[in-house]
This record gives C-alpha cells, sequence and structure tokens, in this order.
C-alpha cells in the first residue's frame, strides 16, 4: 500500500474551495467521512461542499451538517473529493462535477476499487473508510470532538458494531483512540446500529417473514418489493442493515436481499459467512464491494432475477 497521506494533506492544505462527494444509496460510513472532513476542514477557513446524489438516511440526521448535503451545483470545483466510492459511477450524478474538477481525491477501502483520480488512498484491508480517514486527518492534527464524533459512528457502522468479520484490532485501536476525545460513545452506538423508528421494524417485521431460504438452507433470500415499502411508509434506504438477519440462520452462508426501486429494476445486496467471496459474486453482475458484503443493480424480471443470483450463489457454494 502506498501511503500518500503527506500528499492528501498538503493538496488539502492548499485548497481554498473543497467538494466531498459521497456514494449513491449513501450509508453511514460514507456519510461520516464527509463529515468529517467537513468538521476538520472548515474551522481551518475552507469552504466545503457535501454532496449524495441520493438523500441523507433519516437514521443519520442526527449528525450535525447532515442537513448540508446536496447535489453537485456547479460544472466543477477546485478540489473534489471521493469518500468510500469504489468507481466514479458510484457519484452518480456527482461524477461528471468530479472528473472536471482540477484536483481529484478518491479515499475508500473497496477492494474492488477502479481508479478514477490524481491521488488515491486505497486500504482494502480497513473495515470502514472511516478508519483511514482518522489516520489521515490524525497525522494532520485535525482531529478534534466534533470530528471523532463523526469518525466514530462511521466505524460503528461499517464494522456492524465490530460484529463483522471485516472488523480487525485496527478498528478497536481507532475506536479507542477517538473515544478519548469528548464524545457519547453509548449514545452514538445506539443511534447508529441500535435505534430503529417503528415503520422500519414493521417493514423488517414483514419481509423477515417472507424470507426464503433454497440449497437445504445455505441461501437466504428476502424481497422488498414498492408495496412493502408503500404499506409500511418507508423507502429503499430504510433496508439497511436488515439482510444481517438472513445471514444470522444457521446454515445460511450466502443472504441476498432484492429491492425493487424502479419498474423492473432491482438493488441487490449481498452478504456471506465463510465460503463465498461477495465482491466477487457481485462483479458477476457489474457490482461489487467487500468479501463479506457486496451489492450490484440489476434490471429485469423479479423471478429471473432471482434465478441468476442463486446460479451465481450455486457456482460458488460447489
Amino acid at each position: 500500500m502506498k501511503n500518500n497521506y503527506a500528499k492528501i494533506i498538503e493538496t488539502l492544505e492548499s485548497a481554498r474551495e473543497i467538494a466531498v462527494f459521497c456514494h449513491t444509496s449513501p450509508d453511514g460510513d460514507t456519510i461520516a467521512c464527509a463529515l468529517a472532513f467537513y468538521r476538520a476542514l472548515t474551522p481551518l477557513g475552507k469552504t466545503v461542499h457535501l454532496f449524495s446524489e441520493d438523500p441523507i438516511p433519516e437514521k443519520y440526521r442526527f449528525l450535525e451538517g447532515s442537513e448540508l448535503f446536496g447535489k453537485a451545483d456547479k460544472k466543477h470545483y477546485e478540489l473534489a473529493l471521493a469518500v468510500d466510492c469504489s468507481d466514479a459511477d458510484r457519484m452518480g450524478g456527482g461524477k461528471r462535477a468530479f472528473l472536471a474538477s482540477p484536483k481529484r481525491i478518491a479515499i475508500d477501502h473497496h477492494k474492488s476499487h477502479t481508479p478514477f483520480a490524481h491521488i488515491s488512498q486505497v486500504e482494502s484491508d480497513a473495515a470502514a473508510c472511516a478508519e483511514i480517514v482518522c489516520r489521515i486527518l490524525r497525522q494532520a492534527g485535525w482531529v478534534t470532538d466534533s470530528v471523532a464524533e463523526a469518525l466514530f459512528v462511521g466505524v460503528v457502522a461499517d464494522t456492524g458494531c465490530f460484529q463483522f468479520s471485516s472488523t480487525t484490532a485496527e478498528s478497536h485501536r481507532i475506536a479507542a483512540f477517538l473515544m478519548e476525545y469528548d464524545i457519547d460513545a453509548p449514545q452514538l452506538v445506539y443511534k447508529t446500529f441500535r435505534r430503529m423508528p417503528e415503520r422500519v421494524f414493521n417493514l423488517k417485521k414483514r419481509v423477515l417473514s417472507a424470507c426464503r431460504f433454497f440449497d437445504e438452507g445455505k441461501i437466504s433470500l428476502i424481497t422488498f418489493r414498492q408495496a412493502d415499502f408503500d404499506e409500511t411508509g418507508t423507502t429503499s434506504a430504510d433496508t439497511d442493515g436488515i439482510i444481517d438477519a438472513a445471514l444470522e440462520v444457521a446454515g445460511v452462508e450466502v443472504a441476498f436481499s432484492v429491492s425493487e426501486v424502479a419498474d423492473k429494476n432491482f438493488k441487490i445486496s449481498v452478504r456471506t459467512k465463510d465460503y463465498v467471496d461477495a465482491s466477487d459474486l457481485a462483479a458477476t453482475f457489474g457490482g461489487g464491494g467487500h468479501a463479506r458484503a457486496a451489492g450490484c443493480r440489476l434490471n429485469g424480471f423479479y423471478e429471473d432475477i432471482v434465478d441468476k443470483l442463486l446460479k451465481a450463489a450455486r457456482d460458488r457454494l460447489l
């Protein structure tokens, strides 16, 4: 791994206007990384813009600054910074403004990362992109209580509160470092990982009751149809984490969630245990991610998509 920390810090220090881009369907990690940079750089006199193609999920709106995210409103920026984006397409409509910017930085932890910036810091062994951002901001001397709060949320979110297999000793060391600051760690864990609105609970109950199992229980599949969202008052943004319950069942090695986002258009999440690389499976359909968590988008009829996913899983479970 080439360490570009000093180069990234120097580039940030020399810029007056910085645009930070999250990935589509933003999760806690990408949001936290963006907010950490905003909280670190704004006191230094920088103008920092925060961009997300999709709305910030309600569960993360407790974070101060979450209301500042919008869509890219200019053709380019002095410095563009992408956080937790495995490729340029993951920025959605922000891709054009990012690529048109004269200086571009990408910080990521996806093993499927495709280079798209002038300076890239990709560490696929990091459980969360927030871990990389923490090391950069720590080296720069820019970690404050506010920055620590955001980064702690990012680590908690992408490690599943330190339960995912991607969690490392370094994840715990970074969490311990951040807890030295004036943050309310138990409340942040609760709000990030455990708190659930009643309507999301109803969605979870509804889809899990219809969970399907295949191949002697080695594969599980949950489905979010538009009717599920309509009848529970939820959206596809409320599906985060529900798939984990389908993977926790004893004997399950591969879990899929198929979420209807438009007519014949589905967002697929993949979670695996020991024998299947989720990123490799998702890559079959043009997606990517991590060894135990990945995703992709598929178009077509629902049952055809399910058949394709089952075949891909079976090919890897042989």
